[in-house]
């Protein structure tokens, strides 16, 4: 079973084809391309994810996954779920497409929506997620995707914060911060990525 982002925070309070057109200045072309740049001769990689999650009401339940990530460049960004609890035994795969402006072709049709200090805001506007409604991502020419803000369907809404290092070369997340507010049950959440292995 593979469901969204926003369906797995759904489903466990879990921190996220046509051609389209994207739209927006010439800066924001520039930007994309620039952080595009830094990984133009990756076209595919695993990885491990290690997740804590913590519930910030009653029960004040505290719990661990774990994943491994398949990367292919413009096709497949997903994390497969291989360690949960019980009751997060329905999640096992996300989509972390919103994260690499090099997947938004394929998922999203998107615009530049301004500046913020070094960052620019992107509206995102999903192809293939019924889940999600509005997202926004911050791009960073030097660093990549700063953050991402998506609200959902059924309520949800997620602000993460990414963080990026050099992997083999590579600017790739190293870890990711959430907040989770599903409703009735917000969750911080926090993601290590790590064991990456370059296929090319």
């Amino acid at each position: 079973m593979r469901i969204s982002i926003g369906a797995a925070a759904a489903a466990a309070a879990l921190i996220l084809l046509s051609s389209p057109t994207p739209t927006g200045a010439t800066s924001s072309s520039r930007v994309i391309a620039s952080v595009d740049a830094r990984n133009l001769a990756l076209h595919s990689y695993t990885f491990h994810m290690n997740v804590a999650m913590a519930m910030k009401h009653f029960p004040w339940l505290h719990f661990h996954l774990e994943g491994e990530g398949t990367y292919r460049r413009g096709d497949r960004y997903i994390v497969h779920f291989t360690s949960m609890p019980g009751f997060a035994s329905k999640i096992h795969d996300i989509d972390l497409s919103m994260i690499d402006p090099a997947m938004w072709p394929g998922h999203y049709r998107y615009s530049e929506a301004g500046r913020q200090d070094d960052d620019t805001i992107f509206a995102l506007e999903p192809i293939d997620d019924v889940n999600l409604k509005t997202a926004s991502v911050a791009l960073n020419e030097a660093s990549g995707v700063r953050w991402v803000d998506a609200t959902y369907a059924d309520g949800t809404h997620i602000h993460m914060i990414v963080n990026s290092g050099e992997f083999g070369g590579f600017l790739l997340p190293a870890s990711m911060s959430a907040a989770v507010d599903y409703p009735h049950m917000p969750i911080a959440a926090h993601a290590d990525f790590g064991d990456y292995s370059f296929s090319n």
